[in-house]
């Protein structure tokens, strides 16, 4: 039991630590008509702001995609992490001549409103649900990250008719072991909540904390994430310190409050054998957890032709450390379920692994 809460602590109070901010601006150059790179987008969901980053070839607006035609891609962030936009930044940069590309900032995260509203499976989805429809998104593939994974299984079996493809990095699953872990570790994060508030509000004004954390990063734990081969701009720096600055709100309190009931909601729950399904877990985790690998397989039917599980090298943010492998995964994946009009898929067809368990990396 030990060695369950300790890689759970490490699981998710690395996903707290994490702390980033979108810019207002939209960041596009111009290509005719089009514009490619990213935007910046607020859309209101039920009564609240919500704050989208999209990438890929935009209009001439720079708030719509081009290419219609394209399958969109939606990321869901792990808990906590108070910008997703700037923690999925390289993977969406990587991935956004591919697919059009939306991550989703749910409240209490990055640049979206805080929320009054109980962060419920249910509510967490209705919110993405009404999110999609509002940006006219009738289909998608939904990228998910850790908790979101919770989400993201039971986004599927409620609504789904907006999902087309699914791709689960190293997503929280069920486990007996794992859930009786989980009501210690809500304990632990909602402890580290209450020292960053405690800490934040020992500065006379949101601006001192925040010069604090530009200051001196490493002793707020502020500093920007390592990722191999990817160099953060300043700007995403200053971002960074912003969005830090929001963090661990009372939105997010609520949301760990309730991790545990939500866990519960996946208790023997699995993915539609049709749904084509695409999941990469760390190897470390493998390592750590004996039941790790056993839970992944147990959500999927690897029988059916349609799932696949792959082994990454690294730890839970696998796209830290192994991002081409990540991004060479999804794009093999993506061309094999022709998620992309227009492209041949016969020229992938011999590189294609097979289906299954596979050790990536080693």
């Amino acid at each position: 039991m030990r060695r369950y809460k300790k890689q759970i602590s490490r699981i998710v109070t690395v996903a707290m630590l994490f702390a980033f901010l979108v810019g207002n601006s939209n960041m596009v150059y111009a290509m005719g008509a089009t514009q490619v790179g990213y935007a910046s987008k607020y859309i209101t969901v039920k009564g609240n702001n919500m704050h989208l980053a999209l990438y890929g070839k935009l209009d001439a607006s720079g708030e719509t995609f081009a290419d219609e035609g394209k399958t969109t891609l939606v990321m869901m962030p792990a808990l906590g992490v108070p910008s997703p936009h700037i923690y999925f930044k390289p993977l969406a940069q990587s991935l956004d001549e591919s697919f059009n590309i939306v991550i989703v900032e749910p409240f209490g995260y990055g640049l979206s409103d805080v929320a009054a509203t109980d962060r419920t499976v249910d509510n967490i989805n209705s919110e993405l649900n009404a999110a999609l429809d509002t940006m006219g998104i009738k289909q998608c593939v939904l990228l998910v990250h850790s908790i979101s994974g919770v989400y993201g299984l039971n986004f599927v079996q409620n609504y789904p008719e907006k999902v087309k493809g699914f791709i689960a990095v190293d997503n929280t699953v069920y486990d007996e072991e794992l859930a009786e872990a989980m009501e210690m570790e809500k304990k632990y994060m909602l402890q580290g909540i209450d020292e960053f508030q405690k800490i934040k509000n020992s500065f006379s004004s949101l601006e001192e904390f925040q010069m604090a954390l530009k200051t001196d990063p490493d002793k707020y734990g502020a500093a920007l994430p390592q990722v191999s081969g990817y160099t953060y701009t300043e700007s995403d720096r200053e971002e960074y310190i912003q969005a830090y600055s929001l963090s661990s709100n009372d939105t997010i309190r609520n949301e760990v409050n309730g991790m545990d009931q939500s866990l519960l909601s996946i208790k023997n729950k699995k993915f539609p054998s049709a749904l084509p399904v695409l999941t990469m877990i760390s190897s470390e985790n493998v390592q750590n957890v004996p039941a790790w690998e056993t839970a992944h397989r147990n959500q999927l039917d690897l029988e059916s032709g349609n799932h696949q599980l792959y082994i990454v090298n690294g730890g839970h943010y696998i796209w830290y450390t192994n991002l081409t492998q990540v991004v060479q995964l999804i794009d093999e994946w993506r061309i094999e379920n022709q998620f992309l009009k227009g492209i041949c898929v016969m020229r992938f067809l011999n590189k294609r692994k097979q289906k299954g368990s596979v050790a990536w990396g080693k």
